[in-house]
Protein backbone atom coordinates (compact mmCIF):
# COMPACT_ATOMS: atom_id res chain seq x y z
CA UNK A 1 0.00 0.00 0.00
CA UNK A 2 3.13 2.06 -0.32
CA UNK A 3 0.84 4.15 -3.06
CA UNK A 4 -1.24 5.58 -0.79
CA UNK A 5 -1.66 7.84 2.44
CA UNK A 6 -1.20 6.50 5.47
CA UNK A 7 -4.04 7.97 7.73
CA UNK A 8 -1.85 8.33 10.98
CA UNK A 9 0.14 11.14 8.92
CA UNK A 10 -2.67 13.03 7.93
CA UNK A 11 -2.88 16.39 10.06
CA UNK A 12 -5.88 16.37 12.95
CA UNK A 13 -6.78 19.81 12.63
CA UNK A 14 -8.37 18.37 9.52
CA UNK A 15 -10.35 15.92 10.31
CA UNK A 16 -13.79 16.40 12.39
CA UNK A 17 -13.71 14.81 15.46
CA UNK A 18 -15.42 12.18 15.50
CA UNK A 19 -12.57 10.76 12.82
CA UNK A 20 -9.85 11.76 15.38
CA UNK A 21 -11.68 9.89 18.26
CA UNK A 22 -12.12 6.83 15.36
CA UNK A 23 -8.41 6.91 14.34
CA UNK A 24 -6.96 6.85 17.92
CA UNK A 25 -8.63 4.27 18.73
CA UNK A 26 -8.37 2.08 15.47
CA UNK A 27 -4.03 2.93 16.09
CA UNK A 28 -4.29 1.89 19.78
CA UNK A 29 -5.43 -1.59 18.53
CA UNK A 30 -3.32 -1.83 16.08
CA UNK A 31 -5.20 -1.33 12.83
CA UNK A 32 -3.80 -0.21 9.54
CA UNK A 33 -6.27 2.76 7.80
CA UNK A 34 -5.13 3.97 4.10
CA UNK A 35 -7.19 7.02 1.93
CA UNK A 36 -6.57 6.31 -1.45
CA UNK A 37 -6.23 10.24 -2.00
CA UNK A 38 -6.08 13.11 0.11
CA UNK A 39 -8.95 14.80 -0.65
CA UNK A 40 -11.60 11.73 -0.17
CA UNK A 41 -13.20 12.60 2.81
CA UNK A 42 -13.05 9.86 5.11
CA UNK A 43 -13.46 6.83 3.05
CA UNK A 44 -10.32 4.79 4.55
CA UNK A 45 -9.03 0.77 4.09
CA UNK A 46 -8.36 -0.40 6.94
CA UNK A 47 -6.36 -3.77 7.63
CA UNK A 48 -6.52 -5.50 10.58
CA UNK A 49 -4.38 -7.32 13.21
CA UNK A 50 -5.19 -10.14 11.15
CA UNK A 51 -4.42 -9.26 8.01
CA UNK A 52 -8.19 -8.75 6.39
CA UNK A 53 -8.88 -5.69 4.98
CA UNK A 54 -12.20 -3.56 5.45
CA UNK A 55 -13.17 -0.63 3.76
CA UNK A 56 -15.29 1.89 5.36
CA UNK A 57 -16.82 5.24 4.50
CA UNK A 58 -16.76 7.05 8.14
CA UNK A 59 -19.16 5.42 10.31
CA UNK A 60 -21.03 3.66 7.37
CA UNK A 61 -19.40 -0.21 7.17
CA UNK A 62 -18.75 -2.41 4.44
CA UNK A 63 -21.85 -4.13 5.29
CA UNK A 64 -24.32 -1.05 4.72
CA UNK A 65 -25.81 -1.50 1.10
CA UNK A 66 -26.44 1.04 -1.43
CA UNK A 67 -30.00 0.52 -1.13
CA UNK A 68 -30.29 1.28 2.82
CA UNK A 69 -28.22 4.28 2.19
CA UNK A 70 -30.20 5.29 -0.22
CA UNK A 71 -33.19 4.74 1.92
CA UNK A 72 -31.59 6.93 4.49
CA UNK A 73 -30.54 9.73 2.67
CA UNK A 74 -34.41 10.18 1.46
CA UNK A 75 -36.83 11.62 4.13
CA UNK A 76 -39.85 10.37 2.45
CA UNK A 77 -38.92 6.94 1.60
CA UNK A 78 -37.65 6.46 5.35
CA UNK A 79 -41.08 8.07 6.56
CA UNK A 80 -43.04 5.46 4.24
CA UNK A 81 -40.63 2.35 6.07
CA UNK A 82 -41.26 3.85 9.47
CA UNK A 83 -44.94 3.80 8.85
CA UNK A 84 -45.04 0.48 7.49
CA UNK A 85 -43.72 -1.18 10.76
CA UNK A 86 -45.91 1.41 12.82
CA UNK A 87 -43.24 3.30 14.34
CA UNK A 88 -44.71 6.40 15.73
CA UNK A 89 -43.70 9.91 13.82
CA UNK A 90 -45.26 13.21 12.65
CA UNK A 91 -47.31 13.69 9.61
CA UNK A 92 -45.45 14.42 6.23
CA UNK A 93 -46.46 15.42 2.91
CA UNK A 94 -44.87 16.23 -0.10
CA UNK A 95 -44.69 19.68 -1.12
CA UNK A 96 -44.76 20.82 -4.71
CA UNK A 97 -46.32 24.30 -3.81
CA UNK A 98 -47.16 26.58 -1.40
CA UNK A 99 -50.76 25.72 -1.61
CA UNK A 100 -49.60 21.76 -0.28
CA UNK A 101 -48.58 23.53 2.49
CA UNK A 102 -51.37 25.71 4.03
CA UNK A 103 -53.92 22.94 5.23
CA UNK A 104 -51.06 21.50 7.22
CA UNK A 105 -50.31 24.96 8.54
CA UNK A 106 -53.79 25.43 9.52
CA UNK A 107 -54.18 22.10 11.52
CA UNK A 108 -51.15 22.51 13.73
CA UNK A 109 -50.75 26.19 13.59
CA UNK A 110 -47.05 26.01 13.17
CA UNK A 111 -44.80 23.94 10.86
CA UNK A 112 -41.83 22.80 9.76
CA UNK A 113 -40.23 22.56 5.73
CA UNK A 114 -37.35 20.70 4.87
CA UNK A 115 -35.34 18.80 2.18
CA UNK A 116 -36.24 15.46 1.26
CA UNK A 117 -32.62 14.87 2.05
CA UNK A 118 -29.88 16.13 3.32
CA UNK A 119 -28.16 16.41 6.33
CA UNK A 120 -27.19 18.33 9.36
CA UNK A 121 -30.48 21.44 9.39
CA UNK A 122 -29.38 22.25 5.84
CA UNK A 123 -32.49 23.75 4.21
CA UNK A 124 -34.42 23.11 7.16
CA UNK A 125 -36.71 26.02 8.30
CA UNK A 126 -38.82 25.79 11.45
CA UNK A 127 -41.40 28.33 13.07
CA UNK A 128 -43.45 28.82 10.56
CA UNK A 129 -47.07 30.25 11.44
CA UNK A 130 -47.66 32.33 8.37
CA UNK A 131 -48.56 31.32 4.98
CA UNK A 132 -46.67 33.70 3.53
CA UNK A 133 -43.21 32.42 5.35
CA UNK A 134 -44.34 29.07 3.13
CA UNK A 135 -43.09 29.63 -0.51
CA UNK A 136 -39.48 30.98 0.64
CA UNK A 137 -38.99 28.13 3.00
CA UNK A 138 -40.01 25.21 0.45
CA UNK A 139 -37.17 27.62 -2.46
CA UNK A 140 -34.70 26.95 0.45
CA UNK A 141 -35.15 23.63 1.00
CA UNK A 142 -35.18 22.83 -2.76
CA UNK A 143 -31.59 24.69 -3.01
CA UNK A 144 -30.03 22.74 0.15
CA UNK A 145 -31.41 19.15 -1.70
CA UNK A 146 -28.81 17.11 -3.79
CA UNK A 147 -31.50 15.69 -5.86
CA UNK A 148 -35.28 16.72 -5.22
CA UNK A 149 -37.18 19.14 -6.85
CA UNK A 150 -40.05 19.70 -4.17
CA UNK A 151 -39.87 19.40 -0.59
CA UNK A 152 -41.68 18.04 2.47
CA UNK A 153 -43.71 19.79 5.69
CA UNK A 154 -44.62 18.41 8.94
CA UNK A 155 -46.41 19.82 12.15
CA UNK A 156 -43.62 21.30 14.80
CA UNK A 157 -43.43 19.25 17.47
CA UNK A 158 -43.13 21.27 21.34
CA UNK A 159 -39.97 22.62 21.92
CA UNK A 160 -39.89 21.17 25.29
CA UNK A 161 -39.59 17.91 23.71
CA UNK A 162 -36.07 15.58 24.42
CA UNK A 163 -34.43 15.05 21.40
CA UNK A 164 -32.54 11.94 21.51
CA UNK A 165 -29.93 10.48 18.85
CA UNK A 166 -30.25 6.49 19.52
CA UNK A 167 -27.05 4.63 18.29
CA UNK A 168 -27.53 0.94 17.08
CA UNK A 169 -24.95 -1.03 15.74
CA UNK A 170 -24.92 -5.13 14.74
CA UNK A 171 -28.55 -4.34 15.36
CA UNK A 172 -27.98 -3.99 18.77
CA UNK A 173 -28.68 -0.45 21.43
CA UNK A 174 -25.64 1.10 21.92
CA UNK A 175 -26.72 4.45 23.42
CA UNK A 176 -28.87 7.13 23.72
CA UNK A 177 -27.55 10.77 23.18
CA UNK A 178 -29.61 13.60 24.44
CA UNK A 179 -28.78 16.61 22.19
CA UNK A 180 -29.61 19.84 24.09
CA UNK A 181 -30.11 23.30 21.83
CA UNK A 182 -27.17 26.31 21.82
CA UNK A 183 -27.81 28.23 24.99
CA UNK A 184 -25.74 31.31 25.96
CA UNK A 185 -25.39 32.46 29.58
CA UNK A 186 -26.30 35.71 30.67
CA UNK A 187 -23.90 37.92 32.25
CA UNK A 188 -26.31 40.87 32.92
CA UNK A 189 -24.52 43.21 30.41
CA UNK A 190 -24.34 41.90 26.91
CA UNK A 191 -27.68 40.96 24.75
CA UNK A 192 -27.96 37.65 23.47
CA UNK A 193 -27.01 38.32 19.92
CA UNK A 194 -23.83 39.97 21.81
CA UNK A 195 -23.41 37.00 23.67
CA UNK A 196 -23.53 34.39 20.62
CA UNK A 197 -20.63 36.46 18.93
CA UNK A 198 -18.36 36.56 22.15
CA UNK A 199 -18.88 32.73 22.43
CA UNK A 200 -18.14 32.11 18.78
CA UNK A 201 -14.84 34.19 18.96
CA UNK A 202 -13.44 32.85 22.14
CA UNK A 203 -15.20 29.58 22.98
CA UNK A 204 -16.26 27.92 19.84
CA UNK A 205 -14.96 26.58 16.52
CA UNK A 206 -15.92 25.29 12.85
CA UNK A 207 -18.35 22.59 13.03
CA UNK A 208 -17.25 19.48 14.11
CA UNK A 209 -13.85 20.88 14.57
CA UNK A 210 -13.94 20.91 18.71
CA UNK A 211 -16.37 19.68 21.71
CA UNK A 212 -18.22 23.13 20.60
CA UNK A 213 -19.35 24.26 17.63
CA UNK A 214 -20.27 28.03 16.26
CA UNK A 215 -23.67 29.15 17.05
CA UNK A 216 -25.09 29.32 13.19
CA UNK A 217 -26.00 33.37 14.02
CA UNK A 218 -28.78 33.82 11.02
CA UNK A 219 -30.38 30.62 13.02
CA UNK A 220 -30.16 32.36 15.68
CA UNK A 221 -31.68 35.77 14.56
CA UNK A 222 -34.07 33.63 12.59
CA UNK A 223 -35.20 32.00 16.23
CA UNK A 224 -34.99 34.83 18.42
CA UNK A 225 -36.13 37.52 16.36
CA UNK A 226 -36.84 40.90 18.68
CA UNK A 227 -35.55 39.01 21.58
CA UNK A 228 -31.79 39.25 20.16
CA UNK A 229 -31.48 42.41 21.93
CA UNK A 230 -32.81 41.15 25.75
CA UNK A 231 -30.04 41.27 28.27
CA UNK A 232 -29.97 38.17 30.31
CA UNK A 233 -29.42 38.70 34.06
CA UNK A 234 -26.12 37.11 35.08
CA UNK A 235 -26.39 33.17 35.04
CA UNK A 236 -29.60 32.96 33.43
CA UNK A 237 -29.24 30.46 30.49
CA UNK A 238 -31.22 30.81 27.01
CA UNK A 239 -31.69 28.96 24.38
CA UNK A 240 -30.60 30.95 21.40
CA UNK A 241 -31.53 28.48 17.98
CA UNK A 242 -34.57 25.94 17.33
CA UNK A 243 -32.05 23.03 15.72
CA UNK A 244 -30.73 20.30 18.61
CA UNK A 245 -27.62 20.05 15.69
CA UNK A 246 -24.29 19.61 17.68
CA UNK A 247 -23.02 21.39 14.18
CA UNK A 248 -25.40 24.45 15.07
CA UNK A 249 -23.99 24.77 18.85
CA UNK A 250 -25.22 22.17 20.36
CA UNK A 251 -24.48 20.13 23.38
CA UNK A 252 -24.89 16.26 24.28
CA UNK A 253 -25.41 14.60 27.09
CA UNK A 254 -25.24 10.85 27.75
CA UNK A 255 -28.87 9.25 28.28
CA UNK A 256 -28.22 6.16 27.49
CA UNK A 257 -29.37 4.92 31.22
CA UNK A 258 -32.90 6.67 31.18
CA UNK A 259 -33.92 4.90 28.14
CA UNK A 260 -36.71 2.39 28.33
CA UNK A 261 -36.92 -0.88 27.22
CA UNK A 262 -39.50 -0.11 24.46
CA UNK A 263 -37.29 2.73 23.23
CA UNK A 264 -34.57 0.38 22.61
CA UNK A 265 -36.45 -2.38 20.90
CA UNK A 266 -38.22 0.30 18.52
CA UNK A 267 -34.61 1.60 17.56
CA UNK A 268 -33.56 -2.41 16.93
CA UNK A 269 -36.69 -2.33 15.25
CA UNK A 270 -35.66 0.19 12.60
CA UNK A 271 -32.47 -0.40 12.58
CA UNK A 272 -33.52 -4.40 11.16
CA UNK A 273 -36.11 -2.93 8.74
CA UNK A 274 -33.83 -0.71 7.11
CA UNK A 275 -31.35 -2.96 7.13
CA UNK A 276 -28.38 -0.90 8.82
CA UNK A 277 -26.10 -2.58 11.19
CA UNK A 278 -24.51 1.06 11.83
CA UNK A 279 -27.40 3.61 12.43
CA UNK A 280 -28.18 6.72 14.26
CA UNK A 281 -32.03 7.63 14.85
CA UNK A 282 -33.25 10.78 15.73
CA UNK A 283 -36.49 10.66 18.63
CA UNK A 284 -38.35 13.63 19.46
CA UNK A 285 -40.06 13.27 22.67
CA UNK A 286 -42.02 9.66 21.64
CA UNK A 287 -41.85 9.89 17.69
CA UNK A 288 -39.01 9.18 15.30
CA UNK A 289 -37.82 12.28 13.17
CA UNK A 290 -35.61 10.01 10.97
CA UNK A 291 -32.48 8.19 10.91
CA UNK A 292 -29.22 8.69 9.68
CA UNK A 293 -27.08 5.06 8.00
CA UNK A 294 -23.38 7.42 8.41
CA UNK A 295 -24.09 8.91 11.92
CA UNK A 296 -21.65 10.46 14.12
CA UNK A 297 -20.07 8.27 16.65
CA UNK A 298 -18.62 10.61 18.75
CA UNK A 299 -20.74 12.67 21.64
CA UNK A 300 -18.68 15.24 23.64
CA UNK A 301 -20.73 14.23 27.19
CA UNK A 302 -17.25 14.80 29.04
CA UNK A 303 -17.24 11.56 30.56
CA UNK A 304 -16.20 7.84 29.19
CA UNK A 305 -19.42 7.89 27.23
CA UNK A 306 -18.27 10.15 24.71
CA UNK A 307 -16.08 7.21 22.93
CA UNK A 308 -18.78 4.08 23.42
CA UNK A 309 -20.15 3.93 20.19
CA UNK A 310 -16.86 3.93 18.26
CA UNK A 311 -15.74 1.14 20.75
CA UNK A 312 -18.66 -0.67 19.39
CA UNK A 313 -18.03 -0.11 15.66
CA UNK A 314 -14.51 -0.89 15.90
CA UNK A 315 -15.95 -4.06 17.80
CA UNK A 316 -18.38 -4.47 14.93
CA UNK A 317 -15.69 -4.23 12.38
CA UNK A 318 -13.29 -6.63 14.01
CA UNK A 319 -15.72 -9.42 14.12
CA UNK A 320 -16.35 -9.26 9.56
Amino acid sequence: MSNMIDYYTVMEDTLPMSMRVLRKKLQERGWQAYKLASDDLNNLILVRPDGKELRIASSTPPTTSVFALRLADSKLASYNLLQQIDIPQPETIVLHSSEDAKQLLEKYSTIIIKPVDGAHGRGVTTGITQPNQIEPAIQKAVMASPTAKFAIAQPQLPADALELRVICINYKFIEAIARIPAHVTGDGKHSLIELIDLENTTLRTAPYKSDLSYIDRSMALNFLGERQNEIPAAGEKVRVVASCNLGQGGTAEDYSASVPDEMKAMAEKIALAAQLPVIGIDFYGDQVIEFNACPSLYYPTGDAASTKAIDAYIDYLAEL
